[in-house]
C-alpha cells in the first residue's frame, strides 16, 4: 500500500469517526461538468464552484458550511477559481477540502490551476520584429489582453523580492507555464547556468568599475562622523533610504558643491522621529563658519526650514546635530537635507541616473541597442535589483539607468533582460507593452505551444481570520502568482485562524509569499506536502507569528526563496523533512529569524544553509544533516543584530546532526557561524554532532564532536576527533548519503537516519 493510499484510508476512517454522532453533508465540486443549481450532494449533481469562490451562484453561492461538512472535489478536472473559507468546523468535526485522496471520485489529484492558457500564437514576419534576432522564424508571438504598462514605465530600481505585483518588474508579474512541465526561462544576456534562477549574480557580466551617479556635488561624512555602508549618505540629497548618522552629538555631514552658490535658507526632514531620537539642534556651517543653529522640532515629519540672518554664497555646506548632552553615543537618521537660494530652489536636491561603465562587455555600436531592456544590478546587501535602461552611449560604454540607491561593491555585476534579440534558446520569452494597454509575448517555442499559459489568480485557498477546525487535504494547486500561493491563513490582530491542516498536497509553480503561508495563526499543521519549482522568490513555507505548529514529512524543492522561513513562531516542530536546491537570490534552507521560541527541528535533511537570528531563545537540533553541497561557507549561520525582542539568542542547542561539504576554498569556513560584533549566544550546546569544521569564535559547551577537517583547539572542545576520509563515517558520502557507516568511529555522534531524505534503518 502506497503513502498515499496510508493516509487516504486513514482520513476516510478518522471523518466518518468524527462524523457519526452528528449529521454532515459531502458536497461534490466538478468544474468541468458541474452545476451551481444543483444540490451539490452526489456526483451527478456536483457544483461547478466551490462555496466561498466568488464565482459561486445558485446553491453553491448560499450554502453555508457546517462543522463535518466534506467538499469534494473531482480527481483529474482542473478547478479554476479562488477559495475563502469563512466558516468553522469544531473539535473533532473540521470542515474538509478534499483533492480526491480516496481515489474514488475521478482519477488522481483535484487540480486548483490560477492560470490562463494562450492560445493563438502567431508567426513572427520579420527578425526586425524581433530586433533583428536571426532566429526570428523559430519565434511566435501573442497579444494578451493584460495591462503592464505601470511595470514597464516604472523609473526606478526595484528589488528582485518585490511582493508588490505592480511594482515588479514585467516579467516577473506575468510569467509563462509550459503546461505540466516547467517555467519558461524569460530571455536573458547573458544565459543564467541554471535557466530557473534569473538572478544569481554569479552568471552576471562583471564591470570593474563601481556603480557610479550623476549627482554634481560630492556627500561625506563630517570629520568624526560616520554612518552605515549598507545605508549610501547619497540618499539624504533627496529623501531616500536614510542613512544612519552618528554620533548623536556631534555627527555631521558635508555637502561640497561643484561650484560656489548663494544660500538663503536651510532646511531638513526628520526620520520616523517617534522611532529614532531627534537632535535638539542642528547647525549650518558654511565654509567652515556657522551661521545658523536651527532648534529641531522633535515631532515633525515635515520639511523644517530657517531663513538665514542673510545670504551667504558658498562652495561647503555642513549639517551638524547638536545634542545637550555630549556623552550621548546614540545614532539617528536623518531623512533629507536641503539649502535653498533666495529664488527657494533646492540646490542639494538633484535628479539622479546611475551609470555602469564597462569597456569589456558594453561594446555595441549602435545607441539604440539596449532600448526597452531591464537590467539586473547586484547591489545592497547582497541583492539584485531590476530597472529599464535609459541611455546608452556607444562611444563611452556606459549605460544609463536610475538611480541605485542602495550601497555597491567595488565591481559591478550585472544582467540584461527582456528584450526580443535576447531569445536565443528554445524556450526563452520575452514581454512588450503596447500603446493600447496590451502586452505582447514572444516566444520560441521548445515543443507543443498548445499548454502554455500565465497566471491570473492570486491565491488558490485562504482561510480567514478567526476561522478554525480547517482540513485541506490531497490536491494538486499549481499556477497562481501575486498573492499568497497555494493555501493561505489571514490571521491579524485578534482574529487568528487555529485548528487547520493541510497534508498530502503537491503545490508548484507559484509566484508570490509563499507555497504554503501561515500568518498570525495557532495549532497548524502541514504535513506530507510536495512544494517545488516556484519561482519569483517565493518561500516554499512560510512561518508567520505562529503559534503551536508542525512541519511534517514535507518536500521542498527549489523554491526561488528559502525552503522554510520563520517570523516570530513559538512551540513549533519539524520533524522529517526534505528541504533541497534552495539556492535562489538571498536564499537559505531553513531561516529562524525575529524572536522565534521554543522550537524542535529533528530528523531533517537540508541542503543550503540553516540562518538564526533576532531573539531566538529554546531552538533545539537534532538528527539533521545540513549539505552545504560545497557552495557555502557555513551550515549554520548565527546573527544577533535586528530589533525584534531584544538582539540576544539564548539556549541553542545541536545535537547529533551531520554538518557536511563547506566551500573548500573558503579559508574562514565554519560549521556553525556566530556573528562577531555582537554578544555571544548564551547557553549554546555543541554535542556529538558531525562537522565540516569550527573556528573561533564560538563559546558554549563543545564535546564529543567528530571534525572533518582541521578545527582549532580552542573551540574544539572535550572528547573531539578528527576524521578526514568521510568513507570512514557514512554509507555513500559522494551520494548523498551521510547515514552512518556500521563499526565506523564514534557511532554515538552525527545524525540517525530519521524522516524525509533519510533512509528507514
Amino acid at each position: 500500500m502506497t503513502h498515499r493510499q496510508t493516509l487516504a484510508r486513514w482520513i476516510v476512517v478518522a471523518a466518518g469517526l468524527c462524523s457519526s454522532a452528528i449529521s454532515a453533508a459531502t458536497y461534490h465540486i466538478n468544474y468541468r461538468d458541474g452545476d451551481d443549481a444543483s444540490d451539490g450532494l452526489g456526483p451527478a449533481t456536483a457544483w461547478k464552484h466551490c462555496p466561498g469562490d466568488e464565482r459561486a451562484a445558485g446553491r453553491a453561492g448560499k450554502v453555508e458550511l457546517k462543522p463535518g461538512d466534506v467538499v469534494r472535489f473531482k480527481g483529474g478536472v482542473a478547478y479554476h477559481g479562488e477559495i475563502r473559507v469563512s466558516a468553522s468546523g469544531a473539535e473533532g468535526r473540521a470542515i474538509v477540502f478534499d483533492g480526491n485522496t480516496d481515489g474514488s471520485y475521478g482519477t488522481g489529484r483535484a487540480i486548483l490551476d490560477g492560470a490562463q492558457m494562450i492560445t493563438g500564437w502567431q508567426p513572427v514576419e520579420s527578425a526586425k520584429e524581433v530586433g533583428g534576432n536571426p532566429r526570428w522564424r523559430e519565434i511566435r508571438r501573442m497579444d494578451l489582453e493584460v495591462d503592464l504598462s505601470g511595470n514597464f514605465s516604472s523609473d526606478q530600481f526595484i528589488l528582485h523580492r518585490d511582493g508588490n505585483p505592480d511594482r515588479q518588474a514585467p516579467w516577473q508579474r506575468l510569467f509563462l507555464i509550459d503546461g505540466e512541465r516547467r517555467i519558461l526561462p524569460v530571455a536573458q544576456d547573458p544565459n543564467p547556468s541554471d535557466p530557473f534562477y534569473p538572478d544569481l549574480p554569479a552568471d552576471f557580466l562583471v564591470s570593474p568599475h563601481r556603480l557610479s551617479n550623476s549627482y554634481p556635488h560630492k556627500v561625506s561624512y563630517a570629520e568624526g562622523s560616520r554612518g552605515n555602508r549598507s545605508l549610501p549618505l547619497i540618499a539624504i540629497t533627496h529623501g531616500g533610504n536614510a542613512p544612519v548618522i552618528e554620533p548623536f552629538d556631534g555627527g555631521g555631514v558635508v555637502v561640497a558643491m561643484n561650484r560656489p552658490a548663494t544660500i538663503a535658507e536651510m532646511g531638513f526632514k526628520l526620520f520616523r522621529p517617534t522611532s529614532f531620537p531627534a537632535p535638539e539642534t542642528i547647525v549650518l556651517s558654511a565654509d567652515g563658519k556657522e551661521v545658523l543653529a536651527a532648534k529641531v522640532d522633535p515631532t515633525s515629519t515635515e520639511m523644517q526650514r530657517f531663513r538665514l540672518p542673510e545670504p551667504v554664497k558658498a562652495s561647503q555646506l555642513t549639517f551638524r546635530l547638536r545634542h545637550s548632552n555630549p556623552g550621548d553615543r546614540r545614532w539617528t537618521k536623518l531623512h533629507q537635507i536641503a539649502a535653498f537660494t533666495p529664488e527657494g530652489r533646492n540646490i542639494i536636491e538633484h535628479d539622479m541616473q546611475s551609470v555602469i561603465r564597462d569597456e569589456t562587455n558594453l561594446t555595441a555600436e549602435d545607441a539604440s541597442a539596449y532600448d526597452g531592456a531591464f537590467v539586473g544590478v547586484h547591489g545592497g546587501n547582497n541583492h539584485v535589483y531590476f530597472a529599464k535602461v535609459q541611455a546608452f552611449d556607444p562611444v563611452t560604454h556606459e549605460l544609463r539607468v536610475p538611480h541605485f540607491a542602495s550601497s555597491t561593491y567595488e565591481q559591478t555585476r550585472y544582467s540584461f533582460y527582456n528584450l526580443p534579440q535576447f531569445i536565443d534558446r528554445p524556450g526563452e520569452w520575452c514581454l512588450q507593452p503596447l500603446p493600447d494597454g496590451r502586452t505582447r509575448v514572444f516566444l520560441w517555442p521548445d515543443g507543443p505551444i498548445s499548454n502554455i499559459g500565465f497566471p491570473e489568480l492570486k491565491t488558490a485557498i485562504s482561510i480567514e481570520g478567526g476561522v478554525s477546525h480547517i482540513d485541506v487535504r490531497g490536491f494538486l494547486m499549481q499556477r497562481y502568482a501575486g498573492g499568497k500561493g497555494g493555501v493561505a491563513t489571514l490571521g491579524k490582530g485578534s482574529e487568528r485562524p487555529s485548528h487547520i491542516r493541510v497534508a498530502d498536497c503537491e503545490i508548484r509553480f507559484m509566484s508570490g509569499q509563499s507555497g504554503i503561508s501561515l500568518n498570525h495563526s495557532d495549532h497548524i499543521e502541514v504535513a506530507d506536502c510536495h512544494i517545488h519549482h516556484c519561482p519569483g522568490w517565493t518561500v516554499g513555507i512560510y512561518v508567520n507569528r505562529i503559534n503551536h505548529y508542525r512541519l511534517t514529512g514535507n518536500r521542498l524543492v527549489k523554491n526561488s526563496g528559502s525552503g522554510i522561513r520563520h517570523y516570530e513562531a513559538k512551540d513549533g516542530e519539524l520533524r522529517g523533512n526534505a528541504v533541497l536546491d534552495h539556492y535562489g537570490m538571498h536564499s537559505s534552507g531553513i531561516n529562524f529569524y525575529e524572536g522565534c521560541r521554543r522550537i524542535l527541528c529533528e530528523g531533517n535533511t537540508v541542503q543550503n544553509v540553516i540562518a538564526i537570528n533576532r531573539s531566538a531563545e529554546d531552538l533545539t537540533f537534532r538528527h539533521n544533516v545540513v549539505d552545504s553541497q560545497k557552495r557555502n561557507a557555513v551550515n549554520v549561520a548565527m546573527w544577533m543584530s535586528g530589533q525584534v525582542g531584544g538582539r540576544h539568542l539564548k539556549n541553542l542547542t545541536f545535537e547529533n546532526n551531520t554538518f557536511i561539504n563547506l566551500d573548500p576554498d573558503a579559508n574562514w569556513a565554519t560549521s556553525i557561524f556566530v556573528q562577531t560584533n555582537a554578544s555571544a549566544p548564551e547557553g549554546l550546546v555543541i554535542r556529538n554532532n558531525i562537522l565540516d569544521r569550527l573556528r573561533p569564535p564560538v563559546d558554549g559547551m563543545i564535546e564529543g564532536n567528530v571534525f572533518l577537517r582541521e578545527t582549532p583547539e580552542s573551540v574544539r572542545g572535550e572528547d573531539s576527533r578528527m576524521v578526514a576520509d568521510p568513507d570512514e563515517l557514512f554509507l555513500a558520502p559522494d551520494l548523498g548519503d551521510f547515514g552512518r557507516k556500521p563499526g565506523g568511529p564514534r557511532m554515538e555522534a552525527g545524525a540517525k537516519r530519521l524522516g524525509a531524505g533519510h533512509s528507514s534503518e
